[in-house]
Protein backbone atom coordinates (compact mmCIF):
# COMPACT_ATOMS: atom_id res chain seq x y z
CA UNK A 1 0.00 0.00 0.00
CA UNK A 2 3.00 2.55 1.10
CA UNK A 3 1.04 5.80 1.20
CA UNK A 4 3.40 7.45 3.85
CA UNK A 5 7.07 7.72 3.64
CA UNK A 6 9.06 8.18 6.28
CA UNK A 7 10.00 11.80 4.92
CA UNK A 8 6.32 12.54 5.65
CA UNK A 9 6.59 11.41 9.11
CA UNK A 10 9.68 13.20 9.56
CA UNK A 11 7.97 16.63 8.22
CA UNK A 12 5.35 16.44 11.14
CA UNK A 13 8.45 15.67 13.85
CA UNK A 14 7.66 18.18 16.62
CA UNK A 15 9.55 18.62 19.76
CA UNK A 16 12.28 16.62 21.26
CA UNK A 17 13.79 13.42 21.45
CA UNK A 18 15.55 11.26 18.70
CA UNK A 19 13.59 10.11 15.16
CA UNK A 20 14.29 6.60 14.65
CA UNK A 21 16.38 5.81 11.29
CA UNK A 22 14.02 5.54 8.30
CA UNK A 23 14.16 1.36 8.05
CA UNK A 24 12.61 1.55 11.64
CA UNK A 25 9.82 4.25 10.54
CA UNK A 26 9.10 2.20 6.95
CA UNK A 27 8.23 -0.56 9.39
CA UNK A 28 6.15 1.29 12.09
CA UNK A 29 4.21 2.85 8.76
CA UNK A 30 3.64 -0.48 7.64
CA UNK A 31 2.34 -1.19 10.27
CA UNK A 32 0.39 1.39 10.74
CA UNK A 33 -1.46 1.66 7.32
CA UNK A 34 -2.01 -2.28 7.92
CA UNK A 35 -4.28 -0.93 11.03
CA UNK A 36 -5.78 1.45 9.29
CA UNK A 37 -6.89 -1.22 6.39
CA UNK A 38 -8.04 -3.42 9.05
CA UNK A 39 -10.37 -0.66 10.31
CA UNK A 40 -11.53 1.12 7.06
CA UNK A 41 -11.29 -2.07 4.77
CA UNK A 42 -12.06 0.47 1.77
CA UNK A 43 -10.03 2.85 2.33
CA UNK A 44 -8.15 2.49 -1.21
CA UNK A 45 -11.22 2.85 -3.07
CA UNK A 46 -11.61 6.20 -0.78
CA UNK A 47 -8.53 7.32 -1.81
CA UNK A 48 -8.87 6.72 -5.16
CA UNK A 49 -12.69 8.31 -5.51
CA UNK A 50 -11.97 11.48 -3.40
CA UNK A 51 -13.90 10.83 -0.32
CA UNK A 52 -10.57 11.32 1.32
CA UNK A 53 -7.42 13.26 0.52
CA UNK A 54 -4.03 10.93 0.79
CA UNK A 55 -2.49 13.99 2.87
CA UNK A 56 -5.29 13.06 5.46
CA UNK A 57 -3.97 9.25 5.46
CA UNK A 58 -0.19 10.70 5.49
CA UNK A 59 -1.31 12.64 8.29
CA UNK A 60 -3.07 10.05 10.26
CA UNK A 61 -0.22 7.64 9.69
CA UNK A 62 2.48 10.17 11.21
CA UNK A 63 0.72 10.30 13.99
CA UNK A 64 0.00 6.89 14.65
CA UNK A 65 3.87 6.51 14.20
CA UNK A 66 4.87 9.47 16.28
CA UNK A 67 2.53 8.57 18.92
CA UNK A 68 4.74 4.97 19.48
CA UNK A 69 8.00 5.94 18.81
CA UNK A 70 7.61 9.13 21.55
CA UNK A 71 6.43 6.26 23.91
CA UNK A 72 7.33 2.62 22.72
CA UNK A 73 7.43 0.96 26.20
CA UNK A 74 3.86 1.82 26.56
CA UNK A 75 4.28 3.59 29.77
CA UNK A 76 1.66 5.52 31.02
CA UNK A 77 3.02 7.62 33.29
CA UNK A 78 7.06 8.58 33.72
CA UNK A 79 8.66 10.46 36.08
CA UNK A 80 12.65 11.43 36.15
CA UNK A 81 14.42 13.18 39.29
CA UNK A 82 17.96 14.75 38.95
CA UNK A 83 19.48 16.33 42.52
CA UNK A 84 15.85 18.50 42.77
CA UNK A 85 14.60 18.55 40.24
CA UNK A 86 11.82 16.67 39.28
CA UNK A 87 9.75 16.04 35.71
CA UNK A 88 7.02 14.07 34.96
CA UNK A 89 4.65 12.93 31.93
CA UNK A 90 1.78 11.37 31.64
CA UNK A 91 0.86 9.76 27.86
CA UNK A 92 -2.81 9.65 26.91
CA UNK A 93 -5.24 7.25 24.97
CA UNK A 94 -6.33 3.91 25.90
CA UNK A 95 -3.10 2.54 24.53
CA UNK A 96 0.34 4.63 25.22
CA UNK A 97 2.70 4.26 22.89
CA UNK A 98 0.56 1.70 20.51
CA UNK A 99 -0.19 1.97 17.45
CA UNK A 100 -4.34 2.64 17.03
CA UNK A 101 -6.71 5.03 15.61
CA UNK A 102 -7.90 7.08 17.59
CA UNK A 103 -11.90 8.02 17.49
CA UNK A 104 -11.16 11.20 15.79
CA UNK A 105 -9.15 9.52 13.19
CA UNK A 106 -11.64 7.15 12.38
CA UNK A 107 -14.08 9.85 11.94
CA UNK A 108 -11.13 11.48 9.47
CA UNK A 109 -11.31 8.61 7.08
CA UNK A 110 -15.04 7.55 7.21
CA UNK A 111 -16.39 10.80 7.31
CA UNK A 112 -19.90 12.02 8.80
CA UNK A 113 -22.45 10.22 9.00
CA UNK A 114 -24.53 13.45 7.69
CA UNK A 115 -27.26 12.51 10.05
CA UNK A 116 -29.37 15.77 11.88
CA UNK A 117 -30.90 16.15 15.19
CA UNK A 118 -34.80 15.29 15.38
CA UNK A 119 -37.01 15.10 18.38
CA UNK A 120 -40.16 13.28 18.96
CA UNK A 121 -43.39 14.57 20.60
CA UNK A 122 -44.02 12.09 23.22
CA UNK A 123 -47.62 13.76 24.30
CA UNK A 124 -50.60 11.69 23.72
CA UNK A 125 -52.96 12.92 21.02
CA UNK A 126 -55.59 10.05 21.40
CA UNK A 127 -57.14 10.70 25.34
CA UNK A 128 -60.01 12.50 26.11
CA UNK A 129 -60.12 15.97 27.08
CA UNK A 130 -61.76 16.76 30.49
CA UNK A 131 -63.02 19.58 31.48
CA UNK A 132 -62.36 20.43 35.39
CA UNK A 133 -64.94 23.10 36.72
CA UNK A 134 -62.79 24.85 39.16
CA UNK A 135 -65.47 25.66 41.78
CA UNK A 136 -66.52 22.03 42.29
CA UNK A 137 -62.29 21.50 42.89
CA UNK A 138 -61.98 24.28 45.40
Amino acid sequence: MAYTSPQDVCDRWLGSGEIPDAATLATLIDDAEDTIVASVPDIAERIGDGRVPLERVQKIVARMVIRHARNPEGYRQMQETTGPFTRGYTHSGDEPGGSFLSPSERRELLGSAGGRAFQIDTTPTDLPRRVFDAERLC
